[in-house]
């Protein structure tokens, strides 16, 4: 499943937030990297639908996603944003559910493949035990593999994560990177925002530089990840691997 951009620009009152970005991605994981409001986030939204465009388009497999009703767009994207939810009093069965709203009917209920595959995501990643507890007792590493198995339940075949391990410790940033592996294991098409180097780098295959709106580097990690691009893309005086001198 490939997803394309066409000369995509957002401008919200006249400012230039995405400017002219055309891409192409295909199997794999693919990755936005950028300093923090550089746009990657917007970008994620733009993908996603949750915002439109000023001008361009992004098409899925060809198809122009706004000519796709967002009920269907559901069945083909989920979004796993960095946003602030108010889920407080939820539990951990029930958040992973939300997942399955594109698969209600008119009445509210869920098809008959919804509870199996509620269960089946807590399981693969280890708080099917924790399913009765409430949201508001987990850590914020045990959140974040939540938020991973609510995208499970949704069952689609692209998935957007954005910032997937901000603020995350060293064990359950490596908990995230495995589950993103089984989900490319599994064929999912995987699409990452981050401003950390060191994680797009294990992680990726594609890298997508993006500075201030704009696309300055695309292609295999490989050749994009170079002290130059870096330190461009960064702003940066001097680049050391993980050692950043920013002045």
């Amino acid at each position: 499943m490939s997803i394309e951009i066409k000369r995509l620009s957002y401008l919200p009152n006249n400012i230039n937030v995405i400017d002219n970005i055309s891409l192409m991605m295909n199997e794999g994981i693919s990755t936005f990297l950028g300093q923090n409001g550089s746009g990657k986030t917007t970008l994620m939204k733009l993908i996603s639908k949750v915002i439109d465009p000023t001008d361009g388009e992004v098409l899925i497999d060809g198809i122009n996603i706004k000519d796709i009703k967002k009920y269907y767009l559901a069945k083909l994207i989920t979004y796993v944003s960095q946003d602030r939810e108010n889920i407080q009093g939820f539990t951990v069965f029930e958040y992973a559910e939300m997942g399955r709203f594109p698969y209600q009917n008119f009445y509210g209920k869920y098809d008959n493949n919804s509870l199996g595959a509620i269960e089946n995501s807590l399981r693969l990643v280890n708080l099917y035990q924790r399913r009765h507890d409430l949201v508001n007792n987990l850590s914020g590493g045990e959140m974040q593999i939540l938020r991973i198995a609510r995208a499970l339940t949704q069952d689609t075949k692209i998935i957007l994560f954005d910032e997937p391990t901000s603020n995350l410790d060293i064990k359950n940033t490596k908990r995230v990177k495995d589950l993103i592996y089984k989900l490319k294991d599994m064929g999912k098409k995987i699409l990452i925002s981050t401003h950390d180097i060191d994680f797009a780098e294990s992680i990726s295959d594609f890298i997508f530089m993006i500075k201030e709106g704009k696309l300055i580097y695309s292609g295999i990690k490989e050749k994009v990840l170079t002290k130059e691009n870096i330190i461009d893309c960064y702003d940066l005086d001097i680049y050391e691997g993980t050692k950043i001198k920013l002045f």
